[in-house]
């Protein structure tokens, strides 16, 4: 196993060691391996399939019926 040494601001230690009992995690390592977890779980499915659902969407969308930014702030 490797081992990681990191330097931090007294405020992400804090924050770390609240993530930790909020979570119930029982160390520092776990703390960490879950906020890297969550990230490749949520964060980065998540915008990739943000990314697809927008994709699908433009290709159903015809731009040549949508008003200009002028015609549409006219009003404002």
């Amino acid at each position: 196993m490797k081992s990681i040494m990191l330097k931090v601001d007294d405020k992400i230690k804090q924050e770390l060691d609240l993530i930790r009992s909020e979570e119930g995690l029982g160390t520092q390592t776990a703390t960490i391996t879950y906020l890297v977890k969550y990230y490749f779980l949520t964060k980065k499915s998540s915008l990739d399939t943000t990314i697809a659902i927008l994709d699908k969407a433009l290709e159903k969308l015809d731009t040549s019926k949508i008003p200009s930014i002028e015609e549409q702030l006219k009003d404002l």
